[in-house]
């Protein structure tokens, strides 16, 4: 009997090492990569046909429904031949207005945006706008738009001014989703306020996993996805689905979109 109780206490030690290894393993706290998937309602599920997607004359289009082609631009594209551009069949552009600085968050107006701005307008496209935020809090961004705002100087916008958020090392720790988004829709309420339509830019990781896409639901949403055919899994009303396109008019590439139109 005195050896097999030793056997019973033998066992019992070994289960409760065992035990504790396990509890002091998944009491290790766990550093996501990304933030937990944000839901999303389901008006933001994506129902384009992928079938309906086909490239004419270098550009993506839809057969399913009403669109435009267009491009997004700033000063990396130099000095643009509008004329040549509308030539081409573009039909709207998005202009970079200004941006904020990745080390100390000072806001610039983009080098090209006034020449931009009137030579698109006098060639004849739909003009939009974008702002390349690095907010870190809704103040930062509200004083983004108005700074945009300001830019525009009450000039017309066919388009929205959309808030362009996206990481850079410098000023920027980490944000969270709530954050993030409040961001989005402060500089979107701006802009609002100023007479202008808000819209908000993103690409497939920001969409899923740090924007809280149920709170947009009021803004032109704009999703960087390059693929045939996107997959994103929800919703969306503009695509740029390259940033090498060519276009007449642009020496280098330069970012093309499709903007599907209300119905």
């Amino acid at each position: 009997m005195g050896k097999a109780y030793t056997i019973f206490l033998c066992c019992l030690l070994i289960f409760l090492c065992a035990l504790s290894l396990n509890i002091s393993v998944h009491e290790q706290p766990v550093q996501p990569t990304v933030p937990t998937t944000t839901a999303q309602p389901e008006r933001l599920e994506n129902t384009y046909n992928p079938e309906a997607f086909y490239t004419e004359n270098g550009f993506l289009r839809y057969r399913d429904a009403p669109h435009m082609i267009g491009m997004d631009v700033s000063v990396y594209q130099g000095v643009i031949d509008w004329q040549a551009v509308a030539d081409s069949g573009i039909e709207f552009v998005i202009v970079r207005a200004g941006f904020r600085g990745s080390s100390i968050g000072s806001l610039h107006e983009d080098e090209q945006f006034r020449y931009n701005l009137r030579g698109a307008k006098e060639a004849g496209l739909k003009v939009g706008v974008y702002f390349f935020s690095q907010a870190l809090n809704p103040a930062e961004a509200e004083e983004e738009a108005n700074y945009a705002c300001e830019l525009l100087d009450g000039a017309a916008l066919d388009l929205p001014l959309f808030f362009d958020w996206e990481y850079l090392e410098g000023r920027l720790g980490t944000i969270d989703t709530a954050n993030l988004t409040n961001c989005a829709v402060q500089f979107c309420e701006a802009v609002e306020a100023r007479g202008y339509q808000g819209g908000v830019y993103f690409n497939q990781t920001y969409g899923k996993y740090y924007f809280d896409l149920r709170e947009l639901q009021d803004y032109t949403l704009w999703l960087a996805e390059y693929n045939p055919t996107p997959g994103f899994p929800y919703g969306f009303d503009c695509l740029q689905y390259t940033d090498s396109g060519t276009v007449p008019g642009i020496e280098g590439a330069v970012d093309l979109d499709i903007l599907w139109l209300p119905q």
